[in-house]
């Protein structure tokens, strides 16, 4: 084992540290509190793009950059920290991009390339109104219709929903629930619409419901036939959870940042609080659950890169993290006290956004499910 980053690694994340003060922390405070326009977000996605985000794990020959997952990891945390928002858009254009990679050349050249390029921005559909973890039960149905396939149903909680300008919907296909999900690549013009969804925190970028009404697609737009979507979604999210993770440790490192500030500023009784043993109690709680919850989350993605099998770390990693993410910051709005409730001060921001990364991805419950049944081996559910 080797803790250490090599000297390629931490040179990246230097460098990429400097350009997002400079670069892209100016357009997340431009936007700070509203929803980040679909020009602007791309705007910031063109600037990333030279620093693999958004394209870092797609191979070189097919025009990314071929970074292993560790890497993208340890970039992807700083981005987090600076925009948690901006920072939700470039893991989706990164999961599109990987269920592109193995689609029909065709597909690659009028999405995939584009996609890299940022001239298109994508989404996934897979949760559903009354469908969320359990992706077996999607009830969006894929008709076929001569040479094409009529997709009807509804999609809900998409990030990048509403930005989008082509989408990898996960649909039945024509065989029986359970065992007969198919992905398609359905552009926006051909007939999906969309509205954003407002939210308790992440208002900065779009999550939306999407709604498919007897939508026609090419038969060629297909990219996992019936009873082959399920696992290309469990691949794919064995190394998408653990990034979930990792936005998660930088909204927590966020607020470790700031309570340790503002615990060495705000005197009370003629000394910092910084001075109170409770107070250095939860800072010290507080650092130590971001530090489990990286090394659990850089396992993870070491998995994902030397090719293991990863389901059992990626929802160890993503469980622990979020729900740290939780009690970290709920104990930085503890140590600033009144003030912390107050818009003035950004650890309110970083305590609404937290709950959420519990939800995305899936849910914390479903982790511990998932965790259950690799030990167990009885699935309950």
């Amino acid at each position: 084992m080797n803790f250490f980053l090599t000297e390629e690694q931490e040179l990246a994340v230097d460098s990429f540290a400097r350009f997002l003060q400079a670069e892209i922390k100016p357009i997340a405070d431009r936007y700070r509190g509203e929803k980040i326009p679909k020009a602007a977000m791309q705007e910031a996605l063109k600037l990333l793009l030279p620093y693999g985000m958004g394209n870092g794990l797609v191979p070189e020959e097919l025009g990314g950059y071929g970074f292993d997952e560790v890497t993208i990891g340890l970039l992807f945390e700083q981005l987090a920290m600076v925009s948690p928002d901006i920072s939700v858009m470039i893991l989706i254009q990164t999961e599109v991009g990987m269920l592109l990679v193995d689609a029909p050349e065709h597909i690659r050249e009028s999405h995939l390339t584009p996609l890299l390029a940022g001239d298109l921005l994508g989404c996934i559909g897979i949760s559903e109104p009354d469908v969320g973890s359990n992706i077996s039960e999607i009830k969006t149905r894929a008709k076929q219709d001569g040479d094409d396939w009529l997709i009807s149903g509804e999609k809900c909680w998409i990030s990048n929903g509403h930005y989008s300008d082509f989408i990898v919907v996960v649909s039945q296909g024509e065989k029986a629930a359970g065992n007969g999900l198919a992905l398609f690549v359905v552009d926006r013009d051909m007939g999906y619409t969309s509205a954003d969804i407002e939210k308790m925190g992440l208002n900065g970028q779009s999550t939306a419901q999407l709604f498919f009404d007897q939508v026609p697609v090419p038969a060629d737009r297909m990219i996992s036939p019936p009873g082959e979507g399920l696992k290309t979604l469990l691949t794919l999210l064995q190394g998408s959870r653990p990034l979930v993770g990792l936005m998660a440790v930088a909204v927590a490192q966020c607020a470790l940042n700031e309570s340790i500030q503002y615990a060495q500023e705000r005197k009370q009784f003629g000394k910092p609080i910084a001075a109170n043993q409770l107070i250095q109690a939860r800072i010290a709680n507080m650092s130590i659950k971001i530090e489990a919850s990286r090394l659990l989350l850089y396992k993870a993605l070491d998995h994902v890169h030397r090719g293991l099998r990863s389901d059992l770390q990626a929802a160890q990693a993503k469980l622990f993290a979020t729900e740290a993410a939780v009690d970290v910051t709920r104990d930085a709005l503890a140590i600033h006290g009144g003030n912390g409730i107050t818009l003035e001060f950004p650890v309110q921001d970083l305590y609404r956004i937290a709950p959420i990364l519990t939800v995305t991805e899936g849910t914390s419950e479903m982790q511990k499910l998932i965790i259950g049944r690799i030990l167990l081996g009885i699935p309950a559910f």
